[in-house]
């Protein structure tokens, strides 16, 4: 697609960074935050475009599918609306999804026609990422009241998709503490990271083995984002199996190297885990309703079986070393080239 404008003069230059840090954290713990990843006037610009465009009638409410056991016995879904939450997906399938907000946002459209910036630089500094194409990129308002995410993972729609990394970057120079609106990134086994959402802050992780949401927001200024997701070499582990290290506890190490590299046993196994948070994220997220207590009720029911296929043992060795550590930096600085 072709998004550049006149505002294609924009230096939208992305900069990423410590490489070293970034290769880190990635690769060990498949999340990594970055900040100033683009400057104060271009966050400025996008910032008063896309509150433009949801002025505008441009945003639409959020909602999600939440599964519920229906009157059959069946699995099956009903829609919520999250209240307070609005966004608009302007490029989906990686094709222009709403050409009206980029009529009337020529920085966002400058944004989205450099995004193969971006993946240039995640590319030099982790190549098995290959990171092809964008394939969905969505503005999105929080009006504050307590609009919140519930925890989920980044899963593609299309079965059989290559989507691997999620970015996201935040615009929101009023925000203080207080206010709200934290990305929870729950990078098992590593302890948990709410990482509040500052004006100019990149961050990355892991699209379908990351489990995360969004806290609770109530500040006064909206809370302004732009997900982006990207797809790549989706049949490598990310994050990469852990290696067998003399800080990390041997036993702790091998059950985590086999989940990464069965990506749908970790995040069956994430379900177990981070149960009682899951049900929390729900409630933040969602009004109150029978729905809700249903989709909470089938959740708790999944997570009983799947844990009753877990050795106790299993459970024991990791409540022992849980959260894991960061290993200690001991590799070269990769370079981006400008």
């Amino acid at each position: 697609y072709n998004l550049l404008s006149s505002s294609a003069a924009w230096d939208l230059m992305w900069q990423l960074g410590s490489p070293l840090e970034a290769g880190v954290a990635l690769e060990e713990r498949g999340a990594w935050t970055c900040d100033n990843a683009v400057s104060q006037d271009v966050a400025a610009e996008l910032r008063t475009e896309i509150l433009a465009a949801h002025e505008a009638g441009l945003l639409t409410q959020s909602g999600n599918s939440l599964a519920v056991r229906r009157p059959d016995g069946a699995r099956g879904g009903v829609v919520q609306d999250k209240p307070n939450v609005f966004e608009s997906d302007v490029i989906a399938g990686g094709a222009v999804a709403s050409q009206q907000v980029l009529d009337q946002s020529p920085v966002l459209a400058a944004l989205f026609a450099h995004e193969s910036e971006l993946r240039r630089n995640f590319n030099v500094l982790w190549p098995w990422l290959s990171l092809e194409r964008l394939e969905q990129a969505k503005i999105q308002v929080n009006v504050g009241g307590g609009g919140a995410f519930p925890c989920h993972f980044d899963l593609p729609a299309v079965h059989g998709a290559r989507r691997i990394l999620t970015v996201l970057l935040y615009l929101n120079p009023a925000w203080s503490v207080g206010d709200g609106g934290e990305v929870e990134l729950l990078p098992f086994p590593f302890a948990d990271l709410p990482v509040p959402p500052l004006d100019q802050r990149l961050v990355a992780f892991s699209s379908c083995t990351t489990l995360h949401r969004v806290r609770p927001y109530s500040g006064a200024a909206g809370r302004v984002c732009i997900n982006l997701w990207f797809d790549g070499e989706a049949s490598v582990p990310f994050p990469a199996p852990l290696p067998a290290a003399e800080h990390w506890d041997v036993r702790a190490c091998k059950i985590v190297r086999i989940l990464r590299q069965q990506p749908q046993e970790l995040r069956a196994f994430c379900k177990v885990w981070y149960s009682e948070t899951m049900v929390q994220s729900l409630r933040d997220a969602f009004h109150a309703s029978d729905e809700l207590e249903a989709a909470v009720a089938l959740h708790l029911e999944e997570m009983q079986e799947i844990r009753s296929r877990i050795a106790s043992a299993t459970f024991e060795i990791l409540k022992e070393t849980f959260p894991f550590e960061s290993a200690p930096v001991v590799q070269e600085e990769a370079r981006i080239e400008e």
